[in-house]
């Protein structure tokens, strides 16, 4: 069984051919995807916009604690310094 053209078509009408008119599906259709795509870069600005504003407060805050831990390690490194010298001062008055 094959599948047979019409011959209103003629033997032109067999294969590919282009056609000068446009439906008007076509051009919803289109219309449709430029309308979609324009949404979904809208959609991607903004979650952009939000990964920024988090990266700059994610950035702010991990320098504060640098600082902080800079501090904290400051403060530790004299207490150990103290701690020394009162070990020798001991390991000092117990030598004599």
């Amino acid at each position: 069984m094959t599948p047979e053209v019409p011959t209103k078509w003629g033997k032109e009408q067999r294969g590919w051919h282009l056609d000068k008119t446009v439906s008007i599906s076509h051009l919803l259709t289109t219309l449709l995807i430029v309308i979609s795509a324009i949404t979904w870069a809208m959609g991607v600005d903004e979650r952009i916009s939000q990964t920024e504003i988090t990266v700059k407060y994610l950035s702010v805050r991990q320098s504060e604690s640098r600082q902080k831990v800079e501090d904290l390690r400051k403060e530790i490194k004299y207490d150990l310094r103290d701690i020394s010298k009162k070990l020798d001062r001991l390991i000092e008055k117990q030598m004599k």
